[in-house]
C-alpha cells in the first residue's frame, strides 16, 4: 500500500482547535482529546487503497475522481460525527458536569488531612463513594436540623408554661372582677325600691 492511496488520512495533531466545545477543565481536555484520537483512528481506516479493493473497475476507469470521493467521503463523516457528538455533549451538559467533578477533586485535595471522599481511578467506585459521601454530609445537616429543633421546641414549650401560668392569672383576676360585680348586682337587686321612693319624697317634702 503507498503512501499516496493513504493521503486521505486524518490527522492526529494534538494540538488542534477544540472540536466539542469550551472545555474548563483538566478531565473535559482529557475527554475531549481521547474523542478526537479515537474518530481519527476510526477515520484512519478509510483509505483509498479500501475503496480500490473493493471498486476495482472504478479505480482503473476514474481514479482520480474515487480519491477525490474517498477525501469528501472521510471529511464529510468526520463533520458529522463531530456534530452528534458535540450536540450529545452540549444535551448532556458534560463539561459542566466534568468541570464540577474536577473542582471536587482539587478540593478534596485541598482539605488534606479530613476524611473525606478521594477517587480512586474507578469511576464506579468514585461515584458510588461520591453518593456516599454526599449522603453522610446530608445526614449530619439533617441531624443539626433535628437538634435545633429540638431546641427551638423546647423554647417554645417553656413559652407556653409562661403564658398558660399568665393566662391562668389573668383568669383568676376576672373571676374575682366578675365575682364582684355579682356582688354589686345582688346589693342592687334586694334595695327596695319602692321605699326608697317614698323617703325620697318625704325628704323633700320637709324642705
Amino acid at each position: 500500500m503507498s503512501a499516496a492511496d493513504n493521503s486521505n488520512q486524518p490527522s492526529t495533531n494534538i494540538n488542534c482547535e477544540p472540536a466539542l466545545g469550551v472545555s474548563e477543565s483538566r478531565l473535559g481536555n482529557y475527554y475531549e482529546y481521547s474523542v478526537i484520537q479515537t474518530l481519527e483512528k476510526f477515520l484512519s481506516t478509510i483509505n483509498y487503497s479500501l475503496l480500490k479493493k473493493k471498486f476495482p473497475k472504478i479505480s482503473k476507469e476514474c481514479d482520480a475522481e474515487l480519491r477525490e470521493l474517498c477525501k469528501d467521503l472521510v471529511k464529510q463523516l468526520k463533520t458529522t460525527i463531530t456534530t452528534d457528538i458535540k450536540k450529545l455533549t452540549e444535551e448532556t451538559k458534560l463539561f459542566k458536569s466534568l468541570k464540577s467533578l474536577d473542582d471536587m477533586v482539587t478540593e478534596q485535595k485541598n482539605r488534606a488531612g479530613e476524611d473525606s471522599w478521594r477517587p480512586s481511578g474507578n469511576p464506579e467506585d468514585d461515584i458510588r463513594d461520591h453518593i456516599y459521601d454526599q449522603k453522610l454530609k446530608q445526614k449530619r445537616y439533617l441531624e443539626f436540623i433535628l437538634e435545633t429543633l429540638k431546641v427551638e421546641n423546647n423554647m417554645l414549650e417553656t413559652t407556653l408554661e409562661e403564658n398558660h401560668a399568665q393566662i391562668l392569672k389573668l383568669k383568676e383576676e376576672c373571676d374575682a372582677d366578675n365575682q364582684e360585680v355579682q356582688s354589686n348586682f345582688a346589693a342592687v337587686d334586694s334595695l327596695d325600691f319602692v321605699k326608697l321612693k317614698e323617703d325620697i319624697h318625704a325628704m323633700f317634702g320637709k324642705h
